[in-house]
């Protein structure tokens, strides 16, 4: 079975809308495919429905920011599997309003300093959950300041330290966790390999805060896939990949199916998600809701 677990479309920062990415994961023979756009589940029942009528199988999924303060990383977890989305997605619009909020006033310092207008901005971020660096470089590409839309110019405008580039506020790493469980949902780390901190995986794995670890991943490297072959061995994680995709909007584009999920990683995350949706709908707050 060929399954590519992680993805974006324009609902965050992706190039294809939901139709054209489930479209061309199923001309490009996946089995399986997960929608997993920032902070957002809004993708999951257009992907579903389109997924059963074209017969590949959807995995409902978010891909969501955090902050491990003891690492001084910003862990990206994938949820898989959420049982309770609207309460999810309740929590997360929150932190869509902080992007937006964040996002705009990075914007405003460009405008200091290039002739672009916020409506233009709106206007590329117009199928978007919230907005993006991306929506910027979109705009700033149209007017011909460069002609790569995630490349030596966006390095130079958001690399860290640049006027241009804001914090903005996003959950802690435990109330993310505690969130996606509390909804039915399963944990993955996103590319383990991007975090500048070696120890990140075993703090968060000693803080019981993972169930899998994602090993094929563009910018997972030969080191940093044997410590989670390793890692996950040690303590009982399934193992799981997806291309990342964004279309064009990635410093190095890949198509979609180009990094997959292994098999045996994928059947444990079937059963993860099984078994944590079970656990959320026999819980006895979800069954005091029911019969409220």
């Amino acid at each position: 079975m060929k399954a590519d677990l992680h993805s974006h479309t324009v609902l965050s920062d992706g190039a294809l809308n939901v139709d054209q990415l489930i479209s061309q994961a199923k001309r490009t023979g996946l089995d399986y495919i997960a929608v997993t756009d920032h902070n957002s589940t809004h993708s999951i029942p257009a992907a579903r429905a389109l997924g059963e009528e074209l017969g590949i199988h959807v995995i409902p999924g978010v891909e969501i920011n955090s902050v491990h303060e003891a690492s001084d990383t910003k862990p990206h977890l994938l949820c898989y599997y959420p049982a309770d989305v609207k309460k999810l997605q309740k929590k997360l619009d929150r932190y869509l309003e902080y992007q937006r909020e964040t996002k705009l006033s990075m914007y405003e310092k460009l405008m200091e300093d290039y002739p672009i207008t916020k409506e233009q901005l709106f206007e590329a971020a117009s199928e978007s959950t919230t907005l993006y660096e991306v929506h910027m470089m979109q705009v700033l590409a149209s007017l011909g300041y460069t002609g790569t839309p995630i490349g030596e110019l966006h390095r130079e405008l958001f690399s860290s330290g640049s006027k241009y580039k804001l914090a903005q506020k996003d959950m802690t790493t435990r109330e993310a966790v505690d969130l996606i469980r509390s909804c039915g949902g399963v944990v993955v780390l996103a590319h383990p390999g991007e975090y500048k901190n070696p120890m990140l995986m075993e703090m968060l794995i000693e803080e019981h805060l993972l169930d899998g670890l994602e090993l094929n991943h563009p910018r997972n490297g030969r080191h940093t896939k044997e410590h989670i072959e390793s890692l996950s061995k040690e303590h009982d994680l399934f193992m799981t990949g997806g291309t990342d995709f964004h279309g064009l909007y990635t410093k190095t584009p890949y198509p979609i199916g180009s990094f997959l999920c292994p098999e045996e990683g994928l059947e444990r995350l079937k059963a993860a998600g099984k078994k944590a949706n079970r656990e959320y709908f026999e819980s006895p707050r979800q069954q005091d809701t029911e019969d409220q």
